[in-house]
């Protein structure tokens, strides 16, 4: 840990840093993801909607603060635990919001099950995180490299899951213009922070060693996405199935 960090020091003396992931726009970003949350939740209630989206705008801006407490000098362990258990969940309720639209929950089980397993080891499992370092623009966080490579396999791949099944929803005749509308939302929504993680780890190598913090500032963008151009295709579509 001490050589990672020794490395991203020198990298930021050389220019090579990432200002829009300090801890001020840590704080700002979860007042915004916060924020609408709660939008959402009113709409939601209005909608007799399920809360699920509200329920991925809170963990996403738990994660925010998560980080924003440990760069604060907070409990690293602590914060990194609650941080950690938050987004673990993301990938999967992806996937939930996307079958709710398109009628189909193929690997929805699977996929909360390996969520629960690996929020009770971020948990409750001694040694499974050891804490987590700010680094000045993003987060490092100390996970057991067993654990660290299958979480990245769960994660990524749930992520692509949930593109693949949103595009299947669009080619899909059956659904309506509005639902297919929301999954091309959905597919332009997960691109917004997948693209630009992938430019950041191509360009900057340092930086991955901080892949999680730095996926979860771009998803920001997601947020706004989810709020104002899914949400009320998703709470009207749910309307339309309690009536």
């Amino acid at each position: 840990m001490k050589i990672l960090l020794d490395e991203l020091t020198n990298k930021n003396r050389k220019g090579v840093t990432l200002n829009c992931f300090s801890p001020l726009v840590m704080i700002i970003t979860f007042a915004i993801e916060i924020s609408l949350a709660v939008y959402t939740f009113i709409k939601s209630r209005k909608a007799k909607s399920d809360v699920g989206i509200v329920i991925v705008l809170v963990f996403l801006a738990t994660f925010q603060l998560s980080e924003y407490q440990i760069c604060d000098g907070k409990d690293a362990l602590l914060w990194s635990r609650i941080g950690l258990f938050a987004i673990t969940f993301l990938p999967v309720m992806g996937v939930y919001l996307i079958s709710k639209l398109k009628k189909e929950a193929k690997l929805l089980k699977i996929g909360f099950a390996i969520a629960i397993a690996f929020a009770i080891f971020f948990v409750f499992i001694p040694k499974t995180i050891n804490g987590a370092t700010c680094g000045g623009n993003y987060i490092i966080f100390d996970i057991k490299s067993s654990i660290h490579s299958l979480y990245g396999y769960y994660y990524l791949g749930f992520l692509f899951i949930g593109i693949i099944q949103a595009f299947k929803g669009m080619q899909n005749e059956e659904n309506k213009k509005s639902i297919k509308k929301a999954l091309k939302w959905f597919i332009i929504g997960y691109l917004s922070f997948i693209l630009p993680l992938t430019l950041v780890y191509i360009i900057i190598p340092i930086t991955r060693v901080a892949v999680t913090s730095i996926m979860c500032g771009f998803a920001v963008i997601f947020a706004f996405i989810i709020t104002f151009k899914i949400a009320p295709i998703y709470h009207e579509n749910i309307k339309l199935k309690n009536k």
